[in-house]
């Protein structure tokens, strides 16, 4: 027999599967020759962003990436975007924003900006009330003395402090110690302000319910430091869930030192006693605290911690406990990377139930939001939002960003005239078979909408990490427009919608990821909003306005394409 009958022998013995293997190979075939088509549901990532577990071994109900997306119970929600609340006060950056919430009476919202502080708690109107200063990076509390007026206290460290009582801005007579141009940080305690007195181990106290005077007295904590460093900010953590005896006093350090004290009265001995010295990681910046439910968060290089949990914990075992847990290697890098910028601040925001993480990418530059679910614990991130600050105003949340501008976040359906873009990429998913060979062949979104969405709908495969470029979509009306269908005889949009189209998306692989994306900007040309998309008084014409617009995305369903096992 010749050397090619006997090479045909060989082939011939060859089994069948292995034989289609060797073939593909050598045409570049895929081996989808006897594939098995199967409708797969994948649901939506409710879980949320999850930064910590293995890619090839995520819960389905988390996600790799989750830009602008918003984990509910029950589904995953486009952000609402933010509008100008007031616009250019002054050149530079707003630093800054306080709230004064006097009892009985409408709140009034702050903004300090290039050397100035000026009341913006009107929509497009910035009053100076403060000029000439040398800092806008400023601390505040709100204070009651008993039997008196409401106050608003800030200290910078640089200027003088001040106190705003509802009619004039005044600057406190207080002896007896440092100059007050050198507290950089303030707390209020058992009827006390309290002071930091900066790049120093020393806190100063004023006499109950005063709000200047002679300093009552001074707490110096540099002999319980054994990490070095100064004293950062001041807190408070309540045992018993109230305010009452059982508040205890947490000095905490740059190096993450909490010095806690319980008591009743500082100036008493035998009123006022050590609880101990407890070990975090180094905090970052001095709005590092969140006062959470009776807990009081922290903001630390290793994540966001609770501080009733790290009391017995070492620093190295914090990061399980941290309300951080899932995101937790993003939540290292971005404290490694940027722990040194100013414009880290945790801020709740009940209104919408999210607790929400400034995190400061560049200086006064760029930054993104880390931002929790109050309720679930489910993470996911912002970008968009070029956010210095943050405060609540009327329940509202409210932002001072790069450019001297204030603005009301979760408000209006584009930031400000920017589309939102949303990016969202389910967990990996070997849809049972993890040896086999799969094929997305199309996906169906399943959404709910105020108007008709297409997605961009791609597939990411084998743990690869594709963006995919989304064009700018217009939500469409689901029935007539005012002044381009017939009237009398045309439907006209009746709001929120269900939307199952199935869309191509293709995608090879063992393991496949549903990647959607969407650059959402409302209806009208040059920022002129659509009648019958908008509601009168709460859309504005000839503007975005403040409404916002509705897209949830329940799960997808998907036709995959099974093959071969290799």
């Amino acid at each position: 027999m010749c050397r090619t009958d006997f090479s045909l022998v060989l082939l011939a013995r060859i089994p069948g599967d292995a034989m289609r293997h060797i073939q593909m190979q050598q045409t570049g075939a895929r081996p989808f020759s006897t594939p098995d088509v199967i409708n797969e549901s994948v649901p939506a990532p409710t879980a949320g962003w999850n930064a910590i577990d293995p890619i090839a071994l995520m819960d389905p109900k988390y996600a790799p990436v989750l830009d602008n997306w918003v984990p509910r119970t029950g589904y995953v929600e486009l952000r609402a975007g933010f509008s100008a609340w007031v616009q250019a006060m002054a050149s530079g950056p707003v630093e800054s924003l306080m709230t004064y919430r006097p009892a009985g009476s409408s709140e009034r919202l702050f903004a300090a900006c290039g050397g100035s502080i000026f009341e913006v708690t009107t929509q497009g109107t910035a009053t100076p009330v403060q000029t000439g200063l040398t800092n806008n990076r400023w601390q505040y509390v709100n204070f009651t003395p008993a039997l008196g007026s409401n106050y608003i206290y800030i200290v910078n460290g640089q200027d003088a402090p001040r106190f705003f009582q509802g009619s004039v801005w005044t600057q406190p007579s207080i002896t007896g110690g440092p100059s007050p141009s050198t507290f950089s940080n303030i707390a209020v305690w058992k009827r006390r302000i309290w002071f930091v007195q900066g790049n120093s181990t020393v806190a100063w106290y004023l006499g109950t319910d005063a709000i200047q005077g002679a300093l009552a007295g001074s707490l110096d904590i540099g002999a319980l430091m054994n990490k070095g460093g100064t004293l950062l900010t001041i807190g408070t953590f309540t045992v018993d869930g109230g305010n009452g005896p059982d508040d205890l006093l947490v000095l905490l350090t740059t190096r993450g030192e909490a010095v806690v004290y319980k008591g009743t009265d500082p100036t008493n001995a035998n009123a006022f006693s050590l609880v101990g010295v407890f070990q975090l990681a180094p905090p970052l910046g001095n709005r590092c605290l969140m006062d959470y439910g009776a807990d009081l968060a922290v903001a630390t290089l290793q994540g966001i911690i609770p501080f009733s949990l790290a009391l017995p914990s070492d620093s190295d075992a914090v990061r399980g406990i941290a309300l951080t847990n899932k995101i937790q290697n993003a939540m290292l890098i971005a404290a490694q990377q940027s722990q040194n910028n100013f414009g880290w601040e945790i801020t709740h925001f009940p209104g919408q139930g999210l607790i929400v993480v400034n995190v400061p990418v560049e200086t006064n530059s760029s930054q993104i939001q880390f931002v929790m679910n109050a309720v679930t614990g489910a993470w996911c991130r912002f970008t968009g939002w070029t956010a210095n600050c943050f405060a609540l105003f009327q329940d509202n949340l409210y932002f001072g960003d790069n450019s001297g501008n204030v603005n009301a976040a979760w408000s209006g359906p584009a930031d400000l005239v920017s589309p939102i873009v949303a990016d969202m990429q389910c967990a990996f998913n070997y849809f049972g078979d993890p040896g086999r060979i799969k094929e997305i062949l199309m996906v169906q979104p399943l959404l709910i909408s105020s108007g008709v969405i297409i997605p961009t709908i791609s597939v990411d495969a084998d743990f690869s990490n594709v963006s995919p470029s989304a064009l700018v979509t217009t939500p469409a009306p689901s029935g007539a427009q005012y002044d381009i269908s017939k009237y009398d005889s045309a439907v006209y949009a009746s709001g929120i919608q269900v939307q199952d189209l199935w869309q191509d998306a293709q995608g090879e692989g063992h393991a496949l990821a549903i990647r959607m994306k969407v650059n959402v900007i409302p209806s009208g040309a040059a920022g002129t909003s659509v009648f019958d998309t908008g509601v009168f008084d709460t859309m504005v014409f000839d503007g975005f306005g403040t409404g916002t617009q509705t897209l949830q995305v329940m799960a997808f369903n998907a036709i995959v394409r099974k093959g071969g096992f290799i």
